[in-house]
């Protein structure tokens, strides 16, 4: 017989939190699940060990996700979120010019990318599959957007070259970025971050044509 995938409402509802509550806290954990089992899988899972892994019915987990690649793709969503909290939405140092600010927020991209377990799996073989490939591109998208205004910013200031187009130069940025941190990841013996960093940041002064900072006048 096939799997029954109606759930009850004694499995969504318990009766010690309201409904919005429990709801969250149940497709939270099967995500932190999911994460678990892809890791241990090696990118490899199935909603029934993400079920057992969460300590959920398989039906429950196709109620929240309705398929292994909506599931899946609901944990790159996920990380992606943790990603732009921690290295696109804060302003790393308020105040401070272009090329002092995007070096410490590649400081704190390399540290994310390197901490994270789920990183090469994502940035790796993961990212070959259509449902990973799908959020990537939405969230990369997004992301050279917030980079073309930070740039045109920069260009207001004089710090990169009018010239250059802002939605390009944030495309080959970030897109450089990207292949050559999953490249890391994958690597046997990965670069030290500061090893890496200091490449990255040679890319990016030289692609933006990063103009030097001005230095103030001795008193």
């Amino acid at each position: 017989m096939a799997p029954r995938l109606r759930v009850s409402a004694a499995e969504l509802l318990p009766p010690d939190l309201p409904a919005s509550a429990r709801g969250n806290e149940t497709r939270d954990r099967i995500l932190k699940a999911a994460a678990k089992v892809l890791i241990a899988g090696d990118g490899q899972c199935e909603i029934a060990d993400v079920a057992r892994a969460a300590g959920v019915s398989a039906g429950l987990s196709y109620h929240y996700f309705t398929s292994k690649a909506g599931l899946i793709s609901a944990v790159v969503e996920a990380f992606y979120d943790r990603m732009e909290a921690a290295v696109m939405e804060p302003n790393p140092k308020p105040g401070a010019g272009w090329g002092e600010r995007e070096r410490l927020r590649l400081e704190r991209m390399v540290d994310f990318y390197y901490a994270e377990p789920l990183a090469p799996l994502i940035l790796t073989r993961l990212s070959r599959t259509p449902e990973v490939a799908a959020v990537e591109a939405a969230r990369l998208a997004r992301h050279i957007d917030l980079a073309a205004r930070n740039i045109e910013l920069a260009q207001q200031k004089s710090e990169i070259p009018v010239e250059l187009d802002a939605h390009l130069l944030g495309a080959m940025i970030l897109g450089g970025l990207r292949q050559a941190i999953g490249q890391a990841l994958g690597m046997v013996k990965r670069p030290g971050r500061e090893k890496i960093t200091e490449q990255l940041w040679s890319f990016i002064t030289g692609t933006a044509q990063l103009k030097p900072a001005r230095k103030k006048a001795a008193r």
